[in-house]
């Protein structure tokens, strides 16, 4: 079935009406233009909203609010953890250097921060300037980077100077164990922010493993189908990417969702339909239960051969899918419904489920998109896990002094979740008690909670909102 977009404009909400009557004087008319979207949404999430049963009675004057206000004051939200929202639609798209970093202390001087590369998005200022995952940015312009000037320095949209450094582990002199400091290598000249393209595949390989397996190796940054001028522009690189991989004969793939920030549940069902082994295309995906107003459109989607079009199913029998703390519960919700039929492990972090959709109702007059939760996502075996997460068979932190070793660029066989997902393939992770090093070999090691100041996205300007949508 297909996945839908609606266009809702409903009658005002009648009720209103006698509470704004002053001395048997009807002053309708002059509230009316004032409070007409808020009735609208107040009368949509009535008949469409999951836990329409939750919401509370508004007060009159509740109606004047700003419609994302006013959205808060209905949200049920022991239930619905931000996954409902409303936006304009008339969204404007900023320019953006195209990376994205997170500040750690410098390891010398306590009020200095070194900035970390994390992303980097291909035809992006930062990506013309060659900087790459896993550089460390240890002066913007010649000046060093404090809490007060980071935002100053590092987000003023000008061209900007870098000096960039690389982690390495050193012998402590007084301890005789590695301690982790970054080394200045080159500056660079980044030009101003400019409007990007944010693909959200950026990275694809194919690698042969030591042992001789065929991996696929996919980054897929969020669940989007296309451009606005392109609408199946993303998914046609996926059905084209399903082609590459078979071709070379890909039994394994690795899926990087470290990154993802949401979008379309009929994106994840088109990639879960292309990885799916072959015996489940045409079985279901995922079942749709609406609240009882609105079960007559409860629905199944398939891992569905017509969805797939020009791309071909890739019959993998199992995987690995990446995951970081940033990475959204529809992930979450494209694990749960593809688990079922193939054995796919999660490293790196546990990975929430929202295990909820939501649907888009539009109100033209008022250039309003609202975007409620409307139905349960279920898998074929009837669990949903909304709200909760499915933990990783190893937990690693990225951002561990010995790990930021391996803080590489997507895609390097070297590069720490990577590398462990080929170890796993080939047999040699985890590593051999006897290969383990000894209690008194490790690293001067600090908790990440004291270095690491916080995590900044720019390089996306597509940033999802709320649940999975349903389109």
């Amino acid at each position: 079935m297909k996945i839908r977009n609606i266009l809702f404009t409903p009658t005002l909400f009648i009720v209103m009406m006698s509470a704004l009557f002053s001395c048997g004087v009807d002053r309708w008319p002059e509230y009316a233009a004032e409070t007409e979207l808020d009735t609208w949404i107040d009368s949509v999430m009535r008949q469409e909203y999951l836990w329409y049963e939750e919401i509370p009675t508004v007060t009159p004057n509740k109606y004047f609010l700003a419609p994302a206000q006013f959205l808060k004051e209905l949200i049920y939200t022991t239930l619905d953890k931000n996954y409902s929202y409303i936006d304009t639609l008339n969204k404007v798209e900023s320019p953006n250097y195209g990376f994205d970093y997170t500040l750690i202390k410098n390891s010398n001087v306590d009020t200095l921060y070194n900035a970390l590369v994390t992303n980097v998005l291909p035809g992006s200022p930062a990506a013309d300037a060659k900087l790459q995952r896993g550089e460390w940015i240890i002066k913007v312009d010649d000046k060093h980077i404090t809490k007060k000037n980071e935002t100053q320095l590092l987000q003023s949209g000008n061209a900007l100077k870098l000096t960039l450094g690389k982690y390495e582990l050193q012998k402590d002199s007084e301890t005789k164990k590695d301690k982790g400091v970054v080394v200045e290598t080159r500056t660079i000249n980044m030009g101003a922010e400019r409007m990007v393209e944010d693909d959200p595949i950026p990275v694809y390989r194919i690698i042969t493993s030591a042992t001789g397996v065929t991996v696929g190796y996919i980054v897929y940054n969020h669940f989007t189908a296309g451009t606005a001028t392109e609408k199946d522009k993303y998914n046609n690189k996926l059905r084209e990417i399903s082609h590459v991989f078979a071709s070379a004969g890909v039994t394994k793939v690795v899926l990087d969702l470290r990154y993802n920030t949401g979008g379309s549940l009929e994106c994840a069902q088109l990639l879960a339909s292309l990885l799916a082994p072959k015996e489940a295309v045409g079985h279901i995906f995922a079942e749709l239960k609406h609240n009882n107003k609105q079960s007559y459109k409860d629905f199944s989607l398939l891992f569905d051969p017509d969805l797939i079009g020009s791309g071909v199913n890739m019959n993998i029998e199992g995987g690995y899918i990446l995951t970081s703390s940033t990475t959204t519960g529809v992930a979450g919700t494209f694990y749960d419904c593809l688990y079922p039929v193939a054995n796919w492990e999660i490293l790196g972090a546990a990975l929430p489920s929202t295990g909820v959709a939501t649907e888009s109702f539009i109100n033209p007059k008022h250039g309003w998109s609202l975007n409620p939760v409307v139905c349960n996502v279920y898998n074929i075996a009837g669990e949903s896990h909304g709200g909760g997460s499915f933990p990783a068979k190893y937990t690693v932190d990225e951002t561990s002094l010995t790990n930021l070793v391996t803080f590489l660029p997507l895609g390097d066989k070297e590069e720490t979740l990577f590398s462990m997902a080929l170890g796993i393939i080939d047999g040699t992770y985890p590593p051999k008690e006897e290969e383990k090093p000894k209690p008194d070999e490790g690293t001067t090691e600090e908790k990440p909670e004291t270095r690491t100041l916080k995590h900044v996205y720019h390089s996306q300007g597509y940033r999802v909102k709320g649940g999975i949508k349903l389109k």
